[in-house]
């Protein structure tokens, strides 16, 4: 484990406001910094950065903590591999390093599997019993350069080959399910989960080995076309594209985002260095992120099947959200790059790019072929779709493609604008109602997960959280309050753990921090920590002894849950009239 002292001094230098702004657009706002969540799609900013507590907090999607919590959960690492990135980040030397804990360890033991496993497939491709696999891609075009360049090989024809090599290499059964490159059979043998297939390495932005995918290049081959790696502590296929290793060093800020390996390999031996693959039907968020890391506009290139046009209509809102261009290539001749790239060569398929249609114009074709506009219902329809769709656009934006509509349609223009007005007024309306109740639900806290007790007790949550809010600003106040409110008394377990952590860690000597915070608490408790202590309302000294009064009171007499409905400000008008009574 890394030194305690080592961890601070890297949080320390990795000021919380610089790290995010790296990621997430931010606005300031007094004394919070303002952005789009980096970890849901959302138009209206709900994610705050509190420099002054050095904590983050999303109000759309309840994520909150520290610097480290960040990258971690942005960058996919664990604890301690967040750590050392940021301190990479600060320059800092990492301190000569003891044993790993248990996740750690594993996680290491992963990554040393998947590294002998690749080497172990490329070795078996250019064997004498890997001729076939070798011929399948030579067939395919692809030269021993590109095979090296990409680590392709080929899992041998056996039940535990690899496993046999593994355990030679000291890694044990736990490891090796663990890395998802073994499974128990029906017997409770240990097998290879690859069997005779050619294997495509998939590997991540630090040019870690984090999976595999085979795919089948005979008929007779033992099951379906595909075999992948499942989930695992180091690999999560929706958070990866394959290439992007290489990808993101083509400098350019465009990628071209195909639907197979096969694809991606094939233009990238052509010349087009820039392409890279989901790993899945479709693009999801965190690839969308990934992509708009290395690149502004992104060309899709999938399947001219209907399975692939499936997926092109599934990503271009998700990767919209993200920011991105995006652009759609139809490919005519070939059912896709690959075969495209081998019966018309590179320069073809470079023309093809610089004419690919944008997003827009794809959609509305792909609208328009589903009705036959020759006819009125027809044409009404399409009227109707296109016009839902405008209504998704910016105002400029709706009125080029307003005037396209209008001219297929031989219709007066203002009638398309018209109607996609009232569509958008429609959407803005139920978006902006649907995140109104999803603040309000969070504000308040009511229905949290780690708090069940809250929605019972409101009115002592309230008080609760109060005092916990004052106390993390006011920390020289821990000891005064400890002597007058004993624990018990607290009304909520969150509430309780909260304020009893507080109390240990002040007897300690040590200064109460989001960081410190996040050893003694998981993730989603740390997110509603930190939602408290960035609260609204001003608590200070002259307001410790009416919200102990509340919580006794209430710790006295608790309330049934349809009378518990005070909500924060209503709190802090009744704290100020007793403060009245109280004079």
């Amino acid at each position: 484990m890394l030194p305690p002292e080592f961890i601070n001094e890297v949080k320390e230098k990795n000021d919380i406001t610089d790290v995010i702004g790296g990621y997430v657009t931010l606005k300031r706002s007094g004394r919070i910094s303002k952005g789009l969540c980096p970890f849901h799609s959302e138009k209206t900013p709900s994610f705050m950065v509190y420099g002054d507590t050095s904590s983050f907090y999303c109000f759309g999607c309840q994520t909150g903590g520290d610097v480290v919590t960040f990258i971690s959960k942005i960058e996919n690492l664990d604890y301690i591999e967040a750590v050392k990135f940021l301190a990479n980040r600060a320059g800092m030397t990492l301190p000569e390093e003891g044993r790993y804990d248990g996740l750690s360890h594993m996680r290491m033991r992963i990554r040393e599997q998947n590294r002998e496993a690749g080497r172990f497939f490329y070795r078996a491709l250019y064997s004498p019993a890997g001729k076939q696999a070798l011929a399948y891609f030579h067939t395919r075009g692809l030269t021993d350069e590109i095979i090296r360049r990409f680590g392709l090989g080929w899992s041998p024809d056996g039940w535990d080959e690899l496993v046999r090599h593994l355990n030679g290499l000291g890694f044990k059964r736990d490891e090796i399910l663990a890395a998802d490159l073994g499974f128990n059979n029906k017997s409770g043998r240990l097998t290879d989960r690859f069997r005779n297939r050619v294997m495509f390495p998939i590997i991540d932005l630090q040019g870690n080995v984090v999976g595999f995918g085979g795919r089948r290049f005979t008929e007779d081959a033992f099951g379906g076309k595909y075999v992948n790696t499942g989930d695992t502590l180091i690999y999560k296929k929706t958070n990866h594209l394959f290439a992007m290793n290489l990808a993101k060093n083509s400098k350019t800020r465009e990628l071209i985002l195909c639907e197979g390996y096969m694809d991606v390999i094939a233009l990238h031996q052509a010349g087009f260095t820039n392409a890279v693959a989901a790993l899945g039907t479709a693009v999801t968020q965190p690839q969308a992120k990934l992509l708009h890391r290395y690149a502004d506009r992104v060309v899709l290139s999938q399947d001219g099947d209907e399975a692939g046009q499936k997926s092109i209509a599934r990503s271009i809102p998700i990767m919209k959200a993200e920011g991105l261009d995006v652009r759609v290539l139809t490919l005519t001749g070939a059912k896709d790059p690959d075969e495209f790239i081998r019966r018309f060569g590179p320069e073809r398929f470079k023309r093809l790019l610089e004419g690919s249609s944008n997003d827009i114009e794809y959609s509305l074709t792909r609208i328009s072929g589903k009705y036959d506009i020759s006819t009125d219902d027809g044409r009404l329809h399409f009227l109707r779709e296109a016009c839902e769709y405008l209504s998704g656009l910016g105002s400029l934006e709706r009125e080029v493609y307003a005037g396209r509509i209008a001219d297929k349609l031989h219709i007066e223009k203002s009638a398309v604008l018209s109607q996609a007005a009232a569509s958008a007024r429609r959407r803005e309306q139920s978006e902006k109602a649907k995140e109104f109740r999803e603040m309000a639900k969070t504000t308040a806290g009511v229905g949290s997960k780690v708090n069940p007790e809250r929605s019972a007790n409101l009115r002592a949550s309230n008080a609760e959280y109060a005092l916990i809010r004052m106390l993390f600003s006011h920390q020289e106040m821990i000891h005064r309050t400890a002597e007058k409110l004993p624990t018990e008394v607290v009304v909520t377990d969150f509430g309780r753990r909260i304020y009893q952590a507080f109390i240990e860690m002040n007897q300690d000597g040590q200064e109460i921090t989001v960081s410190l915070l996040s050893q003694r608490f998981s993730p989603e408790e740390l997110s509603e920590i930190v939602r408290v202590i960035n609260g609204n309302g001003n608590f200070d000294g002259s307001d410790l002894d009416t919200l102990i009064r509340i919580i006794e009171t209430e710790h006295e007499t608790p309330k049934p849950q349809d009378a518990a409905n005070l909500t924060e400000d209503e709190l802090l008008k009744q704290m100020s009239l007793l403060k009245k009574k109280k004079k």
